[in-house]
C-alpha cells in the first residue's frame, strides 16, 4: 500500500472511531445527532481535519476516564427500550430530572414518569441510581 493511501486509511479509521462519540454532542441543548444536517455537517468537519488533529482527538477520548461515553442506542435495543425512553435514559445520564427531561422535550410530566418507570421495569433497576449504575456497567 503507498504512504498517500496508507494516510488515507488511517484517516478513515480515525473518522470511523469518532463516529459513535458524535451521539453525545449537544448544540443548544440539542442533540447533533438528532438533527440530520448538523450530523452530516459535524461529520465533514471531522473528515476535513487534519490527520494530527484527528490523532489528538482520538487519544484524548480514549485517555478519558472522566467522561464515559455510553452507546444510548446499543443500550436501548438491549433492554427492548423505546426511542423515547432512550432520549429519557439519555437525558438522566446528562444530569436533567425526569420533569426536566418532559419540559426540554415537550412532554407531561406525567407521561415522563410513566417512561421511567417502564425504563426501570425493562432494566430491572429499582431506582435511577440502579439504571445509572447499568448503563455504565457498574
Amino acid at each position: 500500500m503507498t504512504d498517500r493511501k496508507q494516510q488515507a486509511k488511517h484517516k478513515e479509521d480515525q473518522v470511523d472511531y469518532i463516529r459513535p462519540f458524535l451521539n453525545q454532542f449537544r448544540g443548544d441543548g440539542v442533540k447533533i445527532s438528532s438533527e440530520p444536517v448538523w450530523a452530516e455537517r459535524v461529520e465533514e468537519i471531522i473528515a476535513n481535519l487534519p490527520e494530527e488533529t484527528l490523532d489528538g482527538i482520538v487519544s484524548r477520548i480514549r485517555q478519558s476516564s472522566e467522561n464515559q461515553f455510553v452507546d444510548f442506542a446499543a443500550f436501548g435495543e438491549a433492554h427492548g427500550l423505546t426511542p423515547a425512553e432512550i432520549k429519557l435514559v439519555d437525558s438522566i445520564v446528562g444530569g436533567l430530572s425526569v420533569p426536566e427531561h418532559a419540559e426540554c422535550h415537550g412532554i407531561s410530566v406525567n407521561t415522563a414518569r410513566v417512561h421511567m418507570q417502564r425504563v426501570l421495569e425493562k432494566t430491572g433497576s429499582r431506582r435511577q441510581t440502579d439504571l445509572l449504575r447499568k448503563v455504565f456497567g457498574h
